[in-house]
């Protein structure tokens, strides 16, 4: 597998270039993900690629046909905008997910992103890439969603407690 970037298509080559992308994601996306993100691929220019915090990476593999394409992720505003990542079946359950994450962790310096807490897939995909937990919030769909961070931008985790300070206030 080969994880690249893309980031100097000219415009003639961005719109079939995307068009593809797009067809990818609404094929193997498995309805997961968001609009928002997929609208901010839709809309993504070449100029945009070049801003701060902004990155598409592609996996791909050797096929019989030449290179074929087995994933890809998008980031936008360090995924505060967009966070999403998109894998054919074929290449589910062999990291191929996991690697485009930390490969756009290696790129950006930080990450965040959000996944529903049903989505176990892609949960597992998240930690596998060193993204961390630090909220509980109501995604869009209104499910309980997990939002992740990369550990350098998840805050302080130790409780500091005095001696003899009860750490839950109710015993039972």
């Amino acid at each position: 597998m080969q994880i690249s970037s893309i980031y100097d298509t000219s415009p003639a080559q961005w719109t079939a270039r995307l068009d593809g992308l797009l067809h990818f994601i609404r094929q193997h996306g498995d309805r997961r993900i968001t609009l928002q993100g997929y609208r901010a691929l839709a809309a993504l220019t070449p100029e945009q690629l070049a801003l701060p915090g902004v990155s598409l990476l592609i996996a791909t593999v050797r096929g019989q046909h030449g290179r074929q394409l087995a994933g890809l992720s998008f980031v936008s505003g360090f995924g505060k905008e967009a966070c999403l990542v998109a894998v054919h079946p074929l290449y589910r359950g062999k990291h191929t997910g996991s690697s485009l994450l930390t490969a756009q962790l290696q790129r950006l310096g930080r990450l965040e992103c959000s996944v529903a807490s049903d989505n176990t897939p892609s949960l597992k995909m998240c930690f596998r890439a060193g993204l961390a937990a630090v909220a509980l919030t109501t995604g869009p769909t209104g499910k309980p969603t997990l939002e992740l961070r990369s550990p350098e931008h998840t805050g302080s985790t130790t409780i500091s407690t005095q001696e003899g300070e009860l750490l839950c206030r109710n015993p039972s």
